[in-house]
């Protein structure tokens, strides 16, 4: 289990049978078990139901310690939820939400109730290379999909739904990147002067007009990997994506310079242009959008899951991704 993390913490199988009974109007929970996975929520799988007419959950209760929280993580929910709803419409395999409660009334947590999907995870799954590759192939069509789908304004869904949007998409960037440096900093894990480099390049005229020639507001996943990917136990074919909390509105192109999704089956399957192709200015852009991933995990790592080696590989690419900003 994640018991390093800062924001997990387990309840009682009392609190459970209250989630349950307050929001389904079910007390008769006849397991509870608690899942391996996300540092972030605490989850359980649990059977509930009158003997004969079972059925099967996932209960995913919000982060403790909600203070070290990122301002964009303090209504993912509530952004899941939504999400999910506009995946259904375009034929996106997803998870299926039972209940959603925010107003801590039942319990002092945020949690989520979906349907359980009898399912691998992708990243647990026994793939040969040729089934990795051809499920890349097809997340990438997916992730297509997804950026499909345009709002009206820029930013994290999750403050769009709580009134916090941007008609700018260099106004979006500079508001996260202010938000999580200052954290970083307040955590240790930048001085001050770091931080003000870390901001720099998010005010600066020529970076902010590279960033306001994205006009359309595009739907970006931006945690697509193997690990929130479900697949069928028999066929290997994807039946959910999840976790898409931390979706957001903004420009397509962020959604592959995090550390994570430089997987070409991928790029090929979303049918994106090789980078050798791109312009200078998409090139930068690329750059002050992998800052933003960098600075996120750098604080991640220091401020809510206590892992240092996170934290200082992090720290340090954002150092250099910023000096070739710099230089370029």
């Amino acid at each position: 289990m994640n018991f390093q993390s800062s924001l997990f913490r387990e309840v009682s199988l009392e609190a459970i049978r209250k989630i349950f009974a307050g929001t389904l109007h079910e007390d008769s929970i006849r397991e509870a078990r608690l899942l391996d996975g996300g540092m972030f929520n605490t989850t359980y799988f649990v059977i509930y139901g009158q003997e004969g007419k079972e059925r099967q959950a996932v209960l995913r209760l919000g982060p403790v310690n909600r203070e070290r929280l990122m301002g964009f993580e303090e209504n993912l929910m509530r952004a899941e939820e939504y999400v999910y709803a506009l995946c259904q419409e375009i034929g996106i395999p997803c998870s299926n939400v039972l209940a959603c409660d925010t107003s801590r009334q039942l319990i002092d947590r945020d949690f989520m109730i979906v349907e359980y999907i009898p399912s691998v995870v992708m990243s647990n799954a026994p793939l040969t290379r040729e089934q990795q590759d051809s499920l890349y192939f097809r997340l990438g069509e997916y992730l297509r999909q997804f950026h499909g789908v345009t709002g009206q304004s820029f930013g994290f869904v999750s403050r769009i739904l709580e009134g916090k949007a941007f008609s700018k998409w260099s106004d979006a960037l500079a508001f996260e990147a202010e938000d999580m440096s200052r954290r970083l900093e307040r955590a240790g894990g930048a001085s001050p002067e770091e931080g003000e480099a870390i901001r720099r390049p998010f005010y600066e005229e020529r970076n902010r007009k590279l960033l306001d020639e994205i006009q359309t507001p595009h739907l970006l996943h931006t945690d697509l990997w193997a690990g929130n990917v479900l697949l069928d136990r028999d066929t290997l074919e994807v039946k959910a994506i999840i976790d898409s909390d931390r979706a957001m509105f903004g420009d397509p192109d962020l959604g592959f310079p995090s550390p994570w999704m430089n997987i070409p089956p991928m790029e090929a399957g979303y049918g994106l242009e090789p980078p050798e192709t791109w312009s200078w200015q998409r090139k930068r852009r690329k750059l002050l959008y992998r800052s933003v991933y960098l600075l996120l995990e750098a604080y991640v790592g220091i401020g809510e899951y206590n892992n240092p080696q996170l934290y200082g590989e992090r720290k340090e690419q954002l150092m250099e991704t910023l000096a070739q900003l710099e230089h370029c």
